[in-house]
């Protein structure tokens, strides 16, 4: 909920019923060999969409060269992302160039990315029991798989308590 603009402690003002609950909004960045290879990604969010377990706010495709420049492109440009041009709501205006950037530089060189920013709908329900007790979710990442090898192959952590 947002406060009247003046700061005085006067009546809150309800957000719209649309705007993105923003605990809850995500930056995924989906790599693939090329961007006509998009098409399967794109039903599968279409799929989640219709769902309702997300909501697309952004999406931006980006390749990087051998150099590792990089370009956008639009998403009118790409057919794999057909599926997607009837999704519902406002798509854009979520990543700045910066971001994008960013999102470039970690990317291996002569890839295709799909840069999504996403409300997680799915958990709606855990951030507003989280802030009725008072909470906030803060925080949140995607574990690579290469971290989650079986326990048995993991390097013992030299913390407190000795775990494996």
């Amino acid at each position: 909920m947002a406060t009247d603009d003046a700061g005085s402690g006067g009546s809150a003002v309800p957000e719209p019923p649309d705007s993105p609950d923003l605990d809850l909004v995500e930056l995924i960045v989906i790599a693939v060999p090329d961007a006509s290879s998009t098409a399967p990604v794109a039903e599968a969010l279409r799929a989640l969409v219709a769902a309702s377990s997300i909501r697309i706010l952004d999406v931006v495709v980006v390749t990087t060269d051998a150099t590792g420049g990089f370009a956008t492109l639009e998403f009118e440009q790409v057919s794999g992302l057909t599926a997607l041009r009837d999704v519902e709501g406002e798509v854009g205006g979520w990543l700045s160039s910066d971001d994008i950037a960013l999102a470039c530089d970690a990317l291996p060189r002569d890839t295709t990315a799909l840069l999504l920013v996403t409300e997680n709908r799915w958990a709606r329900p855990l951030a507003d029991a989280t802030r009725a007790c008072g909470g906030r979710i803060v925080g949140g990442e995607l574990v690579a798989a290469a971290r989650m090898l079986p326990r048995g192959r993991r390097k013992p952590h030299n913390g407190a308590g000795g775990r494996a």
